[in-house]
């Protein structure tokens, strides 16, 4: 099954020049999707679509194989979640605990579960510790984390990172990244990351390059990073870890599927 299915999308604020543009896109369920791109490029606009915060021009939008409208918004943002950029525009609890478990609240999980689920999220998060703490008085990071697990705790088939790792810093963004990847694999999530950093795109299963409201490149990471020309026009940069495998290639070594330090390490240390 498809997770996502968008058919010629075509949005602009206020009738002026479109901010996507007759933009067609397809996610398979289980798939993790990073998708790039500068200020202006439409990347954050489209999440909002796809979550059914905004509503297209013209064009399809498909979740699960239904077709997104006014109708049936409330019952594809049951199978969806989003983590935004700003964790203070998600905040509505006036304590972490309450936080965490405001959605389950409104679905009326039964209070055991409850309980239970906001104490592993917030554990898996780290923010066991907080659960008494007034979200205001959290740092950025912290308020990310929060909002990571109040969304995972709703078991969502479709999760939404608008630039959720933006306010982390490099241990805290691949502890929530090593995370988000767990509950992928355990659950059969499905990711789409949209993000500014290059270096978290490059470990997604695909890359989606947009530019002006299109898509300019679609593939593998690999795939999409090894067409610098289109890199380059684009004013984006290559992942490290792309660079890193490229020059052992010249040297004979070839690493394919590695998309950390990490996996590069430990293949030249099974192949000595």
């Amino acid at each position: 099954m498809k997770a996502l299915e968008i058919s010629n999308l075509c949005f602009s604020y206020d009738g002026n020049k479109d901010v996507i543009s007759n933009l067609s896109l397809s996610i398979e369920e289980g798939e993790y999707v990073s998708i790039v791109g500068h200020n202006g490029s439409g990347k954050s606009t489209l999440s909002q679509l796809i979550i059914g915060l905004l509503e297209a021009e013209s064009g399809e939008i498909k979740v699960f194989d239904k077709l997104l409208n006014p109708d049936n918004v409330s019952e594809i943002r049951r199978q969806s979640g989003i983590v935004f950029q700003n964790p203070d525009n998600q905040f509505v609890g006036s304590t972490v605990e309450d936080d965490i478990a405001f959605g389950l609240e409104n679905r009326q999980i039964e209070y055991d579960e409850m309980h239970e689920l906001v104490n592993t999220f917030a554990t898996r998060v780290g923010m066991i510790d907080y659960l008494k703490t007034e979200p205001s008085s959290l740092s950025g990071g912290q308020k990310q984390r929060v909002a990571l697990a109040g969304v995972l705790a709703l078991k969502p088939k479709l999760l939404i990172l608008d630039e959720a790792t933006s306010m982390l810093d490099p241990r805290g963004k691949r502890e929530i990244l090593d995370l988000v990847r767990e509950v992928k694999e355990q659950n059969g999530l499905t990711v789409i990351s949209i993000t500014h950093d290059i270096e978290e795109a490059y470990i997604a299963d695909r890359v989606v390059v947009m530019d002006h409201g299109q898509i300019a490149l679609n593939g593998a990471p690999d795939e999409v990073f090894s067409n610098e020309s289109v890199i380059k026009t684009l004013k984006l940069d290559q992942p490290f870890i792309y660079k890193l495998k490229k020059e052992f290639s010249k040297y004979g070594v070839e690493l394919t599927s590695e998309r950390s330090v990490d996996e590069v390490v430990e293949t030249l240390c099974q192949s000595k």
